[in-house]
C-alpha cells in the first residue's frame, strides 16, 4: 500500500530511510514519533509515560493521541494477522528485499 500510495501521488519511496531509524529518516521531529511508536507497539510502559509526554510537548494531545491510534491500529492488524497466519504475498518480496527485510519461512506465501 505504501509503494501505491506514493505511485500515486507521483513521489518517491526510499525504503532505507524506513529501516534506517530516526537519525536518517529526514522527517522533522523524527524521533519523537519514533520513540512514541515504539513505546506503543512494544508496549513498553517504562518508556510511554516519557515519549507520550515529549511528543505532546513537541505535537500537542491532539495530533499526540492520533499517533498512538495509528501506532495502535498497525500493531492491532499486525496481531490479527498473525493470530489467522496471514501470510505475506510473494508480490511484497522486492519491496522487503529493497529494505533490506527477510520473510520468514513460516510468513511465505505461494501466491501473490
Amino acid at each position: 500500500m505504501l509503494r501505491a500510495s506514493v505511485n500515486h501521488h507521483d513521489s518517491d519511496i526510499q525504503p532505507d530511510r524506513i529501516v534506517g531509524g530516526a537519525e536518517e529518516c529526514g522527517v522533522e521531529h523524527a524521533k519523537e514519533i519514533f520513540a512514541l511508536t515504539d513505546a506503543v507497539v512494544l508496549r513498553d510502559t517504562a518508556e510511554y509515560p516519557d515519549a507520550r509526554i515529549r511528543a505532546e510537548l513537541r505535537f500537542g494531545r491532539d495530533a499526540t493521541d492520533r499517533l498512538v491510534m495509528v501506532a495502535a491500529n498497525f500493531q492491532q492488524m499486525n496481531r490479527m494477522m498473525d493470530a489467522i497466519g496471514g501470510r505475506v504475498p510473494t508480490s511484497v518480496e522486492p519491496l522487503a528485499a529493497e529494505m533490506g527485510l527477510i520473510i520468514p519461512d513460516h510468513l511465505a506465501s505461494t501466491t501473490a
